[in-house]
């Protein structure tokens, strides 16, 4: 892979952006110059998030960037969002384990292999997956693994009715996002929202559910993405009739259904459905 630190540069200016912030939050001021001036490639977290502060992806200013192994956990994300979960389950296991080059491959290979695992109701093995994440694979920057991986423990610990651990769990992981600068994508940030918002519904508290759905959905707004909204409305829905409020339950439903029709996920309106039928 090869860096176009002019590229990057001119795309910066464009933004009106210097570099400390550019950087703020994400690296240091010397990383951008290092990348502008002598095309040093950083961590692929780092070069994730400049992508996203930038809005553009990361071919924009990398020569092929795209290797095998990003291809392959891109699929297997897009397929774990429309809940394809075999098909997901199959990507990963054409991996070679092996051949994972960074800490950060070997992160997000076992955050996606224990998601899909929870998944599939084999907890004890999605756990041990998310503790390698956590203590083995863990790389220096603070990237957003590290909130969805405990978002993902909350759900395998819920799964095994271990519901004390799993409301320590969902507790810690919105702790982390709140108290650490995480590096992530804008559908890094939806998916956590979302995930931690269906995880205190489940937990019986849909007041912090409803809080974290609008963190996700304020955040998609204003970046212009209709990515998981409909999920997040079908979230909110959810919410609201676990609260008995049914008019703002059916305004949410009626939302989600409608972006769920824009982004074609075909099982979601199924499930907006179910839930519509509820306030009939």
């Amino acid at each position: 892979m090869k860096l176009r630190g002019d590229v990057l540069k001119q795309i910066r200016r464009k933004r009106g952006l210097s570099q400390t912030t550019l950087a703020e939050g994400i690296c240091t001021q010397a990383t951008i110059s290092l990348m502008e001036k002598q095309n040093r490639l950083p961590k692929m977290d780092i070069l994730t998030a400049i992508c996203e502060r930038l809005n553009i992806s990361s071919d924009r200013i990398v020569e092929n960037e795209v290797s095998g192994v990003n291809d392959t956990f891109n699929k297997v994300i897009d397929m774990l969002t429309a809940h394809e979960y075999d098909k997901a389950e199959e990507m990963l296991d054409a991996v070679k384990v092996k051949q994972l080059d960074s800490d950060f491959d070997k992160q997000r290979y076992y955050y996606l292999l224990g998601m899909v695992q929870v998944e599939n109701d084999q907890i004890d093995d999605a756990i041990f997956n998310f503790e390698l994440v956590l203590t083995q694979f863990a790389t220096t920057s603070a990237n957003i693994y590290l909130a969805m991986t405990t978002a993902g423990m909350a759900m395998a610990y819920l799964k095994r009715n271990d519901r004390e651990r799993a409301i320590r769990l969902t507790n810690r992981s919105v702790k982390l996002i709140d108290n650490k600068k995480l590096i992530g994508s804008l559908h890094q940030w939806a998916s956590i929202n979302d995930q931690i918002a269906n995880l205190y519904l489940e937990l019986g508290d849909p007041d912090s559910a409803i809080e974290m759905v609008n963190r996700g959905i304020k955040m998609c707004r204003a970046h212009d993405s209709l990515f998981l909204l409909d999920e997040l409305y079908l979230c909110l829905g959810r919410c609201y009739i676990a609260k008995g409020e049914q008019e703002d339950a059916k305004q949410a439903l009626e939302i989600a259904k409608s972006l769920s029709i824009a982004r074609h996920g075909t099982l979601m309106e199924e499930d907006i459905e179910t839930e519509l039928e509820k306030l009939q």
